[in-house]
């Protein structure tokens, strides 16, 4: 077996970051040496052992809504604090590979050291970061500045990993357009982690009418911010209850909207029927999907949001649960419309309506659960974890390669290649 030293960097918690989580346990299994460099929230351990991962954790908190001058502020001190971390484990463990998950794309100059001491540099594109500041940019007059500084961090960052690794093809799409050569990116989707959800807890709801002891469920989990339409969803929820009885709405997550949904859901009536928690572990996380009736991902449609294939999805489907989305590009490159329902992002009504059809037609729900399921196995995590092993061994490979290369003396790769004696 190749033993390979792999880390990690984040700008977030682990292991509730469940991409990071992910593929540093899918190498992990492989039996390579996997270190995670990330943030420490209160009462974690700054050093400990995670399902055969290191997690080094800094002593800093990733705060939401605030400016954005603030959130660079704070992405530059974390690259810094990151940047010693990675470079002091580095001189114990030489690393083969450095994993930068952004954001910011621009930490991946954290590993500088690393990389001119021979490892190899990964830079993963969880969100793209221009559509991003251009969908969060709320200062017309500094957007275009905003949109051409995203840009050009994205461009230097990509250039200086070795490798480019995004979330989905509507991402690498863009990188390629905007000059990430083809054969220095990869797809590997954020798919549901089997470990975390396993099909034995994958059990069908029933088709029985909805009562005061089984209430019909609508679940979403995830971040609440405005671009992740709520908004959109708690209204349908309100139209929806108006003509069907026992309706529930379970809302899993954290974000800058949620007092104001909660104020919504109260304005509206409906504040009895929706249930806000906060997030749970990743390993919890499967209790909460089967649970429920219906998945709804109400995403808006900013051109960025269009993009994102969510997680979610991919958890609904592997667990049999009908999923409500927004018409978005991501959305249909993933399933066909037979499988999933999809509706007018900025219509509380369109969303209604796919609740109020679903709630009174079980054997459609079974239809689209069946169909979703299907379309979902070519992107199981079992296919997107091998893919993810191969990129390190390859990467690993041609830098070995390249090593021995300028290892052999000048006048022996001289004798040996066919063309030198020539004279040509």
């Amino acid at each position: 077996m190749i033993s390979l030293r792999v880390c990690a960097i984040t700008f977030d918690w682990y292991p509730f970051d469940v991409l990071v989580r992910r593929t540093a346990e899918a190498a992990a299994d492989a039996g390579y040496q996997v270190d995670v460099i990330c943030l420490r929230q209160p009462g974690q351990k700054a050093h400990e052992i995670c399902h055969g991962v290191q997690v080094y954790r800094i002593p800093m908190y990733r705060s939401f809504g605030r400016s954005l001058a603030f959130t660079i502020l704070e992405w530059f001190c974390f690259l810094v604090s990151a940047g010693v971390m990675v470079t002091r484990l580095h001189f114990k463990q030489r690393y083969d590979v450095v994993h930068i998950h952004n954001m910011p794309d621009f930490l991946v100059f954290c590993a500088i050291i690393p990389k001119l001491l021979g490892a190899k540099i990964i830079l993963e594109v969880q969100d793209v970061s221009p559509e991003l500041m251009a969908a969060k940019a709320k200062e017309r007059s500094l957007r275009g500045l905003i949109i051409r500084l995203a840009t050009w961090q994205e461009r230097i960052s990509t250039e200086f990993a070795h490798h480019v690794v995004t979330v989905g093809w509507p991402f690498e799409r863009l990188l390629l357009k905007r000059g990430v050569p083809p054969e220095k990116i990869t797809s590997i989707l954020n798919s549901a982690d089997p470990k975390l959800f396993p099909l034995s807890r994958c059990t069908e709801r029933s088709i029985e009418p909805p009562g005061e002891e089984r209430p019909f469920i609508l679940m979403y989990h995830g971040t609440l911010t405005e671009r992740n339409g709520l908004e959109t969803a708690i209204r349908a929820f309100a139209q929806a209850s108006r003509v069907l009885p026992h309706l529930r709405f379970d809302i899993k997550g954290r974000g800058e909207s949620i007092l104001y949904l909660k104020q919504l859901a109260k304005e509206l009536g409906v504040s009895e029927h929706i249930i806000f928690t906060d997030p749970c572990p990743s390993d919890e996380l499967v209790d909460f999907v089967v649970h429920g009736d219906i998945g709804i991902i109400p995403y808006r449609s900013d051109g960025f949001m269009d993009l994102v294939l969510p997680t979610k999805a991919y958890e609904f489907a592997l667990m049999h649960r009908p999923i409500i989305a927004s018409d978005t590009i991501a959305i249909r490159s993933m399933f066909r419309p037979a499988s999933i329902v999809l509706c007018n992002p900025t219509s509380p009504a369109s969303f209604a309506e796919a609740i109020i059809d679903l709630y009174q037609h079980p054997e459609k729900r079974t239809r689209l659960v069946a169909n979703a399921a299907e379309d979902y196995i070519p992107y199981r995590w079992e296919i997107m974890a091998e893919r993810y092993r191969q990129l390190l061994l390859a990467l690993c490979q041609r830098h070995k390669e390249s090593r021995a290369l300028r290892s052999v003396p000048v006048t022996k790769t001289l004798q040996q290649s066919p063309e030198a004696g020539d004279g040509r």
